[in-house]
């Protein structure tokens, strides 16, 4: 098994880019210590650290396996998702087999790659492919983040060869030699400084601060779409309505839905995205106050500090309330398809911040702790 995310279209007249993740996925519930444990650790590392915000920055939803709300096979979404989507990330540390096979199957299509990698742990045979590759560091994780997010730019803008597979297969000509791995760690000495950490969390809070104000907004509209309707509901369950009376209900709620619950999934992954993305330089911080005395801990530190409780209690307000409009979305989608497709954005939508919560939590931990 592995991890998979994907994106689904935003609509006939702007189909929003749908984008793949294959990468080894372990076992979240196996024993402490466990390689299966281990395994699934440092890929959620990525897919947090790496893939999330690279994708959110480009627009591009990331769902991952657990996420996907379709019924039916999951072999089956997983081989459709890899012959059909836009962009196919493959993470090939390791070289888990399942990753190999639906990195193979990925080749033949002709359509955009992006191989990413722990330094020293690439399978021989796929080495010599393009790849950006990472060391399993703070500055490391950064850069591999922004080479990803080029890589995504140029697959946008169709700045891509296909793979010697493809090119066979279609009877292309030969492409340019391959050109040398991508080295994402950079020079110790641009490694961002204190000060620095300190003026991206800043910036991200107040760019976090937009997000949360969309998302809210979005979640207004959903429940006032819900009330607009409700007259028409009310007739459909008058005693010796027929059933099918619900159905005009159901068509008019879910085109009063559809555009604010995409807006709503666009804005949690973006919220998740930044909120992954601040994660580095928060850290930092907290270790930087917890080093200090407590008495030196006035003025700016303490703060920091309430920032991040303020931060965490209006996150878990918001997650209280998008479940509770989940929840009872999920109940009207068995009574009806014309609802699936809003109902699939708001779980995505649910998924997403729901994602970023135990990382919220440890701030809170620690402010709480150091305040």
């Amino acid at each position: 098994m592995s991890i998979v995310a994907v994106a689904e279209p935003k609509s006939e007249e702007a189909p929003m880019t749908t984008c793949f993740v294959i990468a080894p996925i372990g076992d979240e519930h196996a024993p402490d210590g466990s390689p299966e444990l281990l395994a699934y650790e440092e890929n959620l590392e990525i897919y947090e650290k790496v893939i999330l915000p690279a994708c959110a920055r480009h627009g591009i939803v990331p769902v991952r396996a657990d996420g996907i709300a379709d019924t039916g096979e999951i072999t089956e979404q997983i081989c459709r998702h890899v012959l059909q989507d836009d962009i196919v990330i493959a993470d090939l540390t390791g070289g888990n087999a399942n990753v190999t096979y639906e990195l193979g199957i990925r080749h033949l299509t002709g359509k955009p790659i992006i191989h990413i990698g722990e330094h020293g742990q690439l399978p021989f045979d796929l080495s010599l492919i393009r790849t950006i590759m990472f060391k399993r560091s703070r500055s490391g994780l950064v850069s591999a983040r922004r080479d990803l997010e080029t890589a995504l730019k140029g697959a946008l803008d169709n700045r891509f060869e296909p793979l010697t597979p493809a090119r066979i297969l279609f009877g292309l000509p030969a492409a340019s030699p391959p050109a040398a791995a991508v080295e994402a760690e950079p020079d110790d000495l641009e490694a961002p400084g204190l000060f620095d950490q300190f003026a991206r969390v800043e910036a991200q809070a107040d760019a976090i601060g937009e997000t949360t104000e969309a998302i809210a907004g979005f979640m207004t509209v959903i429940s006032e779409s819900a009330v607009q309707i409700g007259p028409v509901m009310e007739r459909a369950a008058q005693p010796g309505a027929p059933m099918s009376a619900w159905l005009p209900a159901m068509r008019e709620l879910s085109k009063a839905m559809a555009e604010p619950a995409f807006g709503l999934r666009e804005a949690c992954t973006r919220f998740a995205g930044q909120m992954v993305e601040m994660d580095a330089a928060v850290q930092t911080a907290f270790d930087v106050i917890e080093a200090m005395p407590p008495e030196q801990r006035a003025g700016s530190p303490s703060g920091f500090l309430e920032q991040m409780i303020s931060t965490a209690e209006s996150t878990h307000e918001v997650v209280g309330v998008l479940e509770e409009i989940e929840v009872g979305m999920r109940w009207m989608v068995k009574m009806s398809r014309e609802l699936r497709v809003p109902g699939r954005d708001l779980t995505a939508a649910v998924k997403q911040v729901s994602g970023v919560m135990a990382r919220i939590a440890d701030w809170e931990r620690r402010a709480r702790a150091l305040i």
